[in-house]
């Protein structure tokens, strides 16, 4: 029958960050003479160092006409990988001379600044006059971090809570010299992180 030069593009794909969760999202355009249904939509998403990070699914199980438009929209639970690049995929759940349409997107680091500073681990060391602070971010589109530390120092016959805050790059340590006694670290917080321009 009419099915024909049946085919299909991806129009306006995109990509939100909602939480731990990317959303991807767009149009499916019928650009063949043909009526198509029971489309699958698919994203297969990699990891920065090319490892599969997510796979996710939509449907459209009716009738788009010709010149018709539907929206999809696939969720991508974030684990401890982070997505780097994605790949969109149209095919019907039929065989058919349908010639599948395949759109490729990169996310910038700069999207999950939120993320990133709830994924680095740091690492805060006390040794009797010095502070050792180290960060870990493997894997991770990250530089450096901002790190707020607040110590409990006993200073003569006197305790006292203080706050520092300090930039420390990911692949080197930061030894800091103190004169009180540092007594224990109370709380350590990411204030920043300095994401890294391209993966």
């Amino acid at each position: 029958g009419g099915k024909a030069g049946t085919s299909l593009e991806l129009a306006q794909v995109g990509h939100a960050l909602q939480g731990r969760t990317l959303v991807v999202s767009g149009w499916v355009r019928n650009i063949g003479s043909g009526p198509v249904d029971r489309l699958v939509i698919d994203v297969t998403a990699f990891a920065p160092n090319g490892d599969l990070a997510g796979f996710g699914s939509d449907g459209i199980p009716w009738i788009i006409p010709p010149n018709g438009l539907e929206r999809f929209q696939i969720f991508l639970p974030l684990g401890g990988a982070l997505v780097r690049d994605y790949a969109v995929t149209i095919s019907a759940s039929r065989p058919g001379p349908l010639r599948p349409a395949v759109v490729t997107r990169t996310v910038d680091p700069a999207l999950y600044r939120s993320l990133l500073q709830s994924m680095v681990r740091v690492r805060v060391d006390t040794e009797a006059t010095s502070l050792v602070i180290r960060v870990g971010a493997e894997g991770l589109p990250v530089m450096g971090v901002r790190v707020k530390v607040t110590l409990l120092i006993q200073d003569k016959d006197r305790a006292d809570l203080r706050s520092i805050v300090v930039a420390v790059p990911v692949d080197r340590a930061v030894r800091l010299p103190f004169t009180p006694l540092i007594v224990r670290v109370v709380t350590v917080e990411v204030v920043d992180v300095t994401i890294t321009p391209t993966w």
